[in-house]
């Protein structure tokens, strides 16, 4: 296979579904976790930069083949694709899938949605679930900072609430999501969806390249109040 980083994999636990995080979709069952090297944005506080953006790259490859078996063996009921963006990987994470359900598997990813609309669909059409990362309110952040695009995200999530169970989580990162103006923007897009979509709203750590301290606690509830007022299922993580 001549694509590029095809088959190497950076990562394999296995997690609580909560942890990626869903609350609605498979609760209380285990998930087989993969993830990949490298990432479609470049975000400065990235909480998994060490393999979204590695200085060194241990090279193990696992066919989708084996993957699948893998996790057919832990006894998990799903899979998820996570920690860095599967979607980078898009060809080997649709086989996979494919091999996934075959086999009885849910399909799960976990991506910051930055997919134009042909693969988006493409690979939805494979997924069962996705958590999906609406970063920031802020259009001229996504770009500048980010290195992404909100109405591509925007029309990644509508596409997934057509093809799948789809759960959003919003970072709160000073400078960039500190504000119930910003949560109170994406929980009216998000409720023009549905309004049954869940949101996370999570508390960042200072990694790679920023040193911010986080928001205080009292901020994150105020978030979450704010979100509360368009969406039904709002969880905040403290």
């Amino acid at each position: 296979m001549s694509l590029p980083f095809y088959g190497w994999i950076s990562s394999l636990a296995i997690d609580p579904v909560e942890k990626k995080p869903l609350r609605r979709f498979m609760p209380g069952t285990w998930t087989y976790s993969v993830g990949f090297w490298h990432c479609t944005m470049n975000c400065p506080f990235c909480q998994n930069w060490e393999i979204a953006h590695p200085l060194r790259i241990v090279q193990e490859i696992i066919s989708p083949e084996k993957l699948i078996e893998m996790a057919v063996e832990s006894g998990c009921p799903s899979i998820s694709f996570t920690y860095s963006e599967p979607t980078l990987h898009i060809e080997y994470v649709i086989e996979a899938m494919q091999r996934a359900h075959a086999r009885g598997l849910k399909t799960i990813l976990v991506t910051n949605g930055n997919v134009l609309d042909q693969p988006a669909h493409e690979i939805l059409a494979h997924t069962d679930a996705t958590n999906v990362d609406f970063k920031t309110a802020d259009a001229g952040i996504y770009k500048n900072i980010l290195g992404g695009d909100i109405k591509v995200v925007q029309n990644f999530i509508h596409v997934a609430y057509e093809l799948c169970h789809v759960e959003v989580t919003s970072l709160a990162v000073p400078g960039v999501l500190d504000s119930a103006s910003q949560i109170h923007s994406i929980g009216q897009t998000l409720a023009a969806i549905s309004d049954e979509i869940p949101l996370h709203i999570t508390h960042y750590r200072p990694a790679w390249k920023y040193h911010k301290p986080p928001l205080p606690s009292e901020m994150i509830q105020s978030m979450a109040e704010a979100a509360r007022k368009h969406l039904k299922h709002v969880y905040a993580y403290i």
